[in-house]
């Protein structure tokens, strides 16, 4: 009766078990293919590349990343055979020393077989053991880092880039610690990497600098912008210099994380630029203010008398006898009598007041906030003091006076060129009533009315230009290096006087370019030169070009220019046999119209020469801006090079600079054969001057045919 129940009890027991084993089976089959999935999709969709091949080293499984890098699909590259087909030897061998049991590593340039794709490769090779310790091939993965490469390459040469710059470079954090400077800080400033790094870079400023600058520079940087600007920084033997410092703000993310600073030693070429400054306002004989930087503070001056009802005085000084030391001892002596009186003139003005050489033998004093009354007495002083002075030279003294113009200035004085006509009027005024004395202008003088001083040459050159009354001459320029060159001929000119006399230019040409009459002459000569050389053109072809000279005015005359390449057109002549000379002056202090002047015709042919260079010795640094073709080196080094050490310095650096830029050099005053072989000796290319010819009517140029200059 209990047999039956149990024997059913255990006959139900083994099924139960089955199926708890089934269930069991079940799950682990589930989370197996489940794991299995995931394994399969973290394979298909890893960021790098990975492969199995089996012992033969033939691929068998691939993912989409593997296929991208060699650029190649699933289909080619199932089954290829990498021990029979790859072409890198190093990546082969690799793969066969992973089919060895050992772990190869490779990061180089790849170009894959099947894909043809060029990249920068990091490959692994791993051996693959079966569940029972048997190889059964090998993984390989790969990973393209060609963009990680070239970002490494690209900061190495930027890493080389800072570390060889000419440039003083360093690195701070946020609050100014110096993390890194180049080699070229420590040419710069003294200090070694060592020394410095750990250190605020305030260490090597000096006292010089104000704080407000440096307040500013932080508020800039702090505020994520680039600060420029100049500081005077301290080196560490305690030498002080001035640096261009240009710091910016270094971001990641829009957070400010560091600064670099660049500094550039500009000390030279301060001192360079304030030399060039000061030889640009001032008269390198005797270190007064020259002409041009007295008419700007005249101007200034002017102004304040027009605005603010002030009073100042203008004198002018006329050297008398001057020309008898100059033509008697030499212009070394000349030259030293102007050293002298101009630091005596210095010495007995008042500090207010302002002393000038205008030129030659001329120099003007601006009296400020002085009526005229004050200001007679002063020249008087001044007449008195010249009149003492005695000159020495070579046992010789020598006694100078002074012819003095004087004028006020007022709120009724309209402009610089009034003013000067005024003084320079009663200047000769005083000059025609004996000398060494003191005329005051007044507008109503009858006396000054009367003086022509330079009105009269006004005057004159009016007349001469309606009466047709100038004359062209020419003088040869000739070359040194070769004999059978061409000579070129620079045009002159001469005034004839109604009674019959040739007056040369220096006479008239100042008066001209002080009133305003420069641009019409050079328009005669232009239009005469060019209608000569119309007229005789067949006959010149024996001459290589004519210069023709032209003033500072009409540098900046738009019309002139045109009118000159309308008449080089109308009379059919070739541009390339005209060449015009401006002076080195006139260039410097008309910058901007004179190269757009001597652009435009050099486009047009025409050629250009700088003349007299060298006598404002600004030149070099201007120089590179005017594209001229040929230097005039200025005559007044040329004539003494025998004898004086400094001027054939002077004239040799000139014609160096010249050939350094590709032109040609000519030298001045070139009046014997001795300075002729001397400057042949140094590589000047031509010569002119009364050694080579003297100036003569333009029309003996015709007759040179076939003589030889």
């Amino acid at each position: 009766m209990f047999v039956c129940p149990l024997f059913v009890v255990l006959s139900l027991e083994p099924r139960r078990q089955v199926r708890i084993l089934a269930n069991k089976v079940t799950k682990q089959t589930s989370e197996l293919v489940e794991s299995e999935a995931k394994l399969t999709s973290i394979f298909e969709y890893s960021p790098v590349g990975i492969f199995h091949y089996d012992n033969n080293g033939v691929i068998q499984k691939t993912n989409k990343r593997f296929e991208e890098i060699l650029g190649a699909d699933r289909d080619t590259l199932i089954g290829f055979n990498m021990l029979e087909r790859l072409e890198d030897t190093e990546i082969l061998n690799m793969v066969k020393q992973s089919l060895q049991g050992k772990v190869s590593v490779y990061e180089g340039p790849y170009t894959s077989v099947s894909g043809q794709r060029c990249m920068h490769l990091h490959a692994n090779f791993v051996p693959l053991y079966s569940s029972t310790g048997e190889l059964e091939g090998g993984i390989g993965v790969y990973n393209d880092v060609t963009e990680k490469q070239q970002s490494t390459a690209n900061l190495k040469k930027l890493s080389m880039v800072v570390e060889y710059s000419p440039e003083s470079i360093f690195i701070t954090d946020t609050r100014g610690i110096i993390e890194y400077v180049n080699p070229k800080f420590t040419v710069t400033t003294g200090y070694t990497g060592t020394e410095v790094v750990g250190k605020k870079a305030n260490f090597f400023r000096s006292n010089d600098t104000p704080d407000r600058v440096y307040r500013n520079l932080w508020a800039t940087i702090l505020a994520g912008q680039e600060w420029r600007g100049e500081l005077k920084n301290c080196k560490k033997n305690g030498e002080l210099f001035w640096a261009k410092v240009c710091i910016v703000p270094v971001t990641n993310e829009g957070v400010i994380t560091h600064f670099i600073g660049i500094q550039v030693d500009v000390t030279k070429a301060r001192i360079s630029s304030r030399k060039i400054s000061y030889q640009a306002t001032h008269d390198m004989l005797t270190g007064l203010i020259n002409r041009y930087e007295f008419e700007n503070l005249l101007a200034q001056n002017i102004t304040s008398a027009q605005q603010d009802n002030t009073t100042h005085a203008l004198c002018f000084l006329d050297l008398d006898q001057f020309k008898i030391i100059n033509d008697t001892c030499g212009h070394m002596a000349g030259d030293e009598l102007l050293r002298q009186l101009a630091l005596l003139l210095s010495e007995n003005i008042k500090p207010q007041d302002i002393l000038a050489r205008l030129g030659g033998d001329e120099f003007a004093i601006l009296m400020t906030q002085c009526d005229l009354a004050q200001a007679e007495k002063t020249a008087q002083d001044i007449q008195a003091l010249i009149a003492n002075f005695q000159f020495m030279w070579e046992k010789n003294i020598f006694s100078i006076g002074a012819s003095i113009g004087l004028a006020e200035i007022n709120s009724q004085t309209k402009n610089i060129t009034e003013i000067l006509i005024g003084v320079d009027s009663a200047c000769y005024a005083a000059k025609d009533l004996g000398r060494n004395r003191i005329h005051i202008y007044h507008s109503e003088d009858e006396l000054l009315v009367k003086r022509d001083g330079e009105f009269r040459w006004v005057n004159e050159l009016k007349y001469a230009l309606n009466e047709n009354r100038f004359e062209l001459y020419a003088q040869p320029i000739v070359s040194l290096s070769d004999s059978s060159k061409k000579p070129i001929y620079e045009v002159l000119l001469r005034l004839r006087t109604r009674s019959g006399d040739i007056v040369p230019p220096g006479a008239f040409l100042p008066a001209a370019e002080r009133y305003n009459l420069s641009n019409a002459i050079d328009r005669w000569v232009v239009d005469h030169t060019f209608a000569w050389m119309g007229q005789h053109l067949q006959h010149l072809d024996h001459v290589d070009h004519l210069a023709i000279n032209l003033s500072g005015a009409s540098l900046g005359s738009l019309t002139l220019l045109s009118h000159i390449m309308q008449q080089i057109t109308l009379h059919n002549l070739p541009p390339s046999m005209i060449k015009f000379e401006i002076t080195e002056t006139a260039a410097i202090s008309n910058l901007r119209d004179a190269t757009l002047f001597i652009k435009t015709l050099r486009d047009f042919g025409c050629q250009f020469a700088l003349d007299d260079f060298g006598s404002g010795l600004s030149s070099f640094a201007y120089l590179k801006n005017l594209p001229v073709c040929t230097l005039k080196i200025d005559g007044m080094f040329v004539k003494d090079i025998l004898d004086d050490p400094i001027d054939e310095a002077m004239v040799k650096s000139i014609n160096d600079i010249g050939h350094v830029m590709g032109m040609k050099t000519i030298a001045e005053f070139v009046e014997n054969d001795a300075i002729r072989q001397r400057l042949q000796d140094m590589g000047v290319d031509y010569a002119q001057g009364y050694g080579i010819g003297k100036p003569a009517p333009i029309n003996e140029i015709l007759q040179s045919m076939g003589k030889g200059t």
